[in-house]
């Protein structure tokens, strides 16, 4: 029996090469802060890491269970992020089913009132005025209630929500349910792949915002995890005095740069260790979301 020779074609194994060499180019950067972060402060310091590192240690992420700054700002991005992603969840999963109703009186005026902003919008001025007069300045709500709608993630479940069945809100109607027992044991359960596709969008933007630390707090303990990196990477000033004197009784020996590497590495891990749970109903909604506008 003859067995087949695997042909390869030319633009294939291009194509392969290329794709090889762009997970190449994406992965290597994370590689390098992850092993930065694993070596010798003063030893990767010294010499170019690769693709190993260099004294293996973990005196850095020990640094950073030392820095009560670190921790706190990170306790402060996984509430922000746990709690606004849920708030806008039920904001505007609410919103988007009221608007996939033919029925609902005003619909389509109401639909325009809320693109407009997409496009227009009163700027920053106005919006830390506004932030101020509600009470919100050095608020942990500020992290949240701004977000609690989103006019771009609404306007993709209103699409997944007008392409289920009608058949099943009506014969849960039939049975005596409501509104709000259709929304909450029909529709959300039935729509999984757009729940995972906004839970993505707003969860990375929580966690990943720093602006809003910047401008809307000026208490140290309010900061979330990436407005304190953001600081750090500023102003060069990762280790405090104190702290500096803290890791010198406990023998161990940092840089400012491991420092930095080891924050972005705790920042980044969440989110990688999300997504893979979630990818398979991230296509599907978004794949499903483009069908029609």
């Amino acid at each position: 029996m003859k067995t087949k020779r695997l042909k390869v074609r030319p633009l294939s194994l291009l194509n392969g090469l290329a794709l090889i060499a762009l997970c190449v180019v994406t992965l290597y950067p994370i590689v390098y802060v992850f092993m930065y972060s694993i070596s010798d402060a003063a030893a990767a310091a010294s010499r170019s890491i690769t693709v190993y590192p260099i004294e293996f240690t973990l005196d850095n992420y020990r640094s950073i269970f030392v820095d009560n700054r670190i921790l706190k700002a990170f306790w402060i991005s996984v509430e922000r992020t746990v709690l606004g992603t849920l708030l806008h969840l039920l904001v505007t999963g609410l919103a988007a089913y009221a608007f996939s109703k033919e029925n609902l009186f005003m619909r389509r005026k109401l639909l325009m009132f809320f693109i407009i902003p997409l496009y227009f919008n009163g700027g920053l001025l106005p919006f830390y005025v506004q932030i101020v007069n509600l009470g919100l300045y050095n608020n942990f709500l500020v992290y949240i209630l701004p977000t609690a709608m989103g006019i771009f993630n609404m306007l993709v479940m209103k699409v997944f929500f007008e392409q289920l069945p009608r058949s099943l809100e009506e014969s849960a109607k039939v049975d005596g349910a409501g509104e709000f027992t259709v929304f909450a044991r029909i529709i959300i359960p039935s729509s999984m792949p757009v729940i995972a596709t906004v839970i993505m969008f707003i969860g990375v933007q929580q966690w990943n915002s720093w602006f809003d630390g910047l401008l809307f707090t000026n208490k140290a303990d309010m900061a979330p995890l990436q407005t304190l990196l953001y600081k750090i990477i500023l102003e060069n000033q990762a280790t405090s005095m104190e702290q500096l004197a803290r890791l010198a009784n406990a023998n161990v020996s940092v840089t400012p740069e491991a420092i930095k590497m080891t924050t972005l590495i705790i920042s980044t891990v969440p989110m990688l260790v999300i997504y893979p749970f979630l990818q398979k109903y991230f296509v599907k909604g978004m794949m499903i979301g483009a069908v029609k506008g």
